[in-house]
């Protein structure tokens, strides 16, 4: 279990898993259609494997991605060498943190990014602090922030501390062995945030079970958490949605979803 970067021993399955997963990129293009006029920027903040850079791109956007994990960014190679040369072309991977982007200082985007919970993945205050003032110093003037972050779920394995919990289960094409994701979580060392133990276990036919453990640190925050975040960093606060359908956000919301316009005096 590789502690400085959860994905190396998981990134495979990342897909496998996520891949037939459309409804949240269909609700980020659908938000971000009026990010600007033509061709927009956009960059994505821990853009993983490509699986939402790739849509975006095919959709017409410019997309910068940035990835920590190199595991991730070699499954993401893999996916854009598949694509049309057209679209593979608008995506750009840089080896960056939400701190530190990697980027020049002159490097400006119509929209920044933060899909499916890769908010929650920055622990404390001071990290989503930072992370929103670097987002805010390259966006382009007026430029909108999107952030989709899981309420339900992080709070659901505290409530049951230990528990395990099925995320899914699938049969590997070549191989024929059966793959079962499982999660439990309990209290995290840093105040408001969780431990998430995620457990891969393969099931090859006729031998032994293979566990695979990784081990991620998530946030623990609220919609009034998230909203005097963003506000903090020059941030106005446009529209808060309770899931991907775009219903408004209430108290039984499982999601948070944000759209914030960067404000300069």
């Amino acid at each position: 279990m590789d502690e400085h970067d959860p994905y190396t021993s998981i990134a495979g399955w990342y897909d496998l898993e996520h891949d037939a997963l459309t409804e949240d990129v269909e609700c980020y293009v659908e938000l971000l259609a009026g990010a600007h006029e033509g061709r927009a920027t956009l960059l994505e903040v821990g853009s993983g494997t490509g699986r939402i850079a790739a849509v975006l791109a095919t959709a017409g956007y410019e997309v910068t991605g940035i990835e920590p994990s190199a595991a991730m960014r070699v499954r993401c190679d893999t996916r854009l060498a598949q694509l049309p040369q057209r679209v593979a072309r608008r995506i750009h991977i840089v080896a960056g943190s939400a701190e530190n982007l990697g980027l020049a200082p002159e490097q400006h985007y119509h929209a920044v990014l933060y899909g499916l919970n890769t908010f929650a993945h920055l622990t404390n205050r001071r990290q989503r602090q930072r992370a929103l003032s670097v987002a805010w110093e390259h966006l382009l003037p007026g430029g909108l922030l999107l952030i989709d972050l899981d309420l339900a779920g992080p709070r659901r394995l505290l409530n049951a501390p230990g528990q395990l919990f099925l995320q899914g289960s699938w049969v590997l094409p070549a191989s024929g062995e059966w793959v079962c994701h499982l999660v439990a979580g309990v209290l995290g060392q840093e105040a408001g945030s969780i431990a998430v133990t995620h457990m891969y276990d393969v099931f090859p036919p006729g031998e032994t079970v293979r566990r695979t453990l990784s081990l991620m640190p998530l946030a623990l925050l609220s919609r009034g958490e998230l909203e005097l975040a963003v506000i903090n960093a020059g941030f106005e606060v446009e529209s808060v949605y309770g899931g991907y359908d775009l219903a408004p956000f209430d108290e039984t919301s499982g999601r948070a979803i944000l759209l914030a316009r960067r404000m300069d005096n």
